[in-house]
């Protein structure tokens, strides 16, 4: 079965990535964002060059802010959201995931409700600002352990009908799924909704994450079983942050993917 496959990385990675014979990448906005006019415009060629989209932005603020934090200004941070948003567009952008679990909790104590107003406040406006762009934003149900908001994919759902917009959906990172228990059954009550999927070896200990890889210790197949059962259409990003030879592992990666039955579309022969 075909499925578009994709890969974490930078824009040095591109054509490692591309080379490996992955359909796309999966591009860090803090990245993009940290770029001159000068360096952004040779990111712009380099992702040109490679040959291959990147279509799914990952954290569309820094990974350290919190947005109930009497220090969060949303003024300052709609200044970035606009300009970050203007940027992933040019370079072919569909989907910005919101992981953000630190960044999205909610205070444990006090008046919680100024801080869900001000949640709902800078969350319309990251979803008004993409769908300028016609970019929907991707809600990450996260374990527990991250995040006190959207822990499940049911969770998810209650949260994308809540803000009734039709840039906001969700997808799936195995690692959570697993952490926190949630049956693959979900996976198929919900198949609509999910637009993206993330897949590391979830044995490694958090936050290191690595390539899945046949024979490393995990039994893939219920998973990716499941998503071949409801015929996926969309991209399977290996999510991965440590690499003894990056260019090797991601091409293992791919031969996860193929030992089950699921080839990219991208042709490298």
């Amino acid at each position: 079965m075909k499925m578009r496959l994709g890969c974490f990385g930078y824009i040095k990675d591109l054509d490692t990535i591309a080379a490996a014979g992955f359909d796309c990448a999966e591009l860090h906005i803090r990245e993009i964002m940290a770029m001159s006019e000068g360096e952004f415009k040779k990111a712009k060629k380099a992702l040109r060059d490679c040959g291959i989209p990147a279509e799914v932005f990952d954290n569309p603020i820094p990974l350290d802010c919190c947005i109930s934090s009497p220090s969060f200004y949303l003024d300052h941070f709609r200044d970035f959201l606009e300009k970050s948003a203007d940027r992933i567009a040019e370079m072919g952008a569909r989907y910005i995931v919101f992981g953000n679990g630190k960044a999205r909790s909610l205070p444990s104590e006090g008046d919680i409700s100024i801080a869900a107003s001000k949640f709902d406040n800078f969350f319309i406006s990251l979803l008004e600002i993409a769908a300028k762009r016609n970019i929907t934003v991707l809600i990450e149900p996260l374990a527990k352990s991250l995040s006190n908001i959207v822990n499940s994919l049911p969770e998810a759902i209650e949260f994308i009908k809540k803000y009734e917009k039709h840039n906001l959906k969700t997808l799936l990172d195995y690692r959570w799924m697993l952490e926190d228990g949630w049956p693959l059954t979900d996976i198929e009550d919900y198949e609509l909704y999910i637009k993206h999927v993330h897949l590391d070896n979830p044995l490694s200990p958090f936050p290191t994450r690595v390539v899945p890889r046949m024979n490393d210790g995990f039994d893939y197949a219920p998973f990716l079983n499941t998503l071949k059962r409801i015929a996926y259409k969309e991209i399977i990003s290996i999510e991965a942050c440590v690499f003894q030879d990056f260019a090797k592992e991601i091409r293992e990666g791919l031969e996860l993917f193929k030992a089950n039955n699921i080839e990219p579309y991208h042709s490298i022969s």
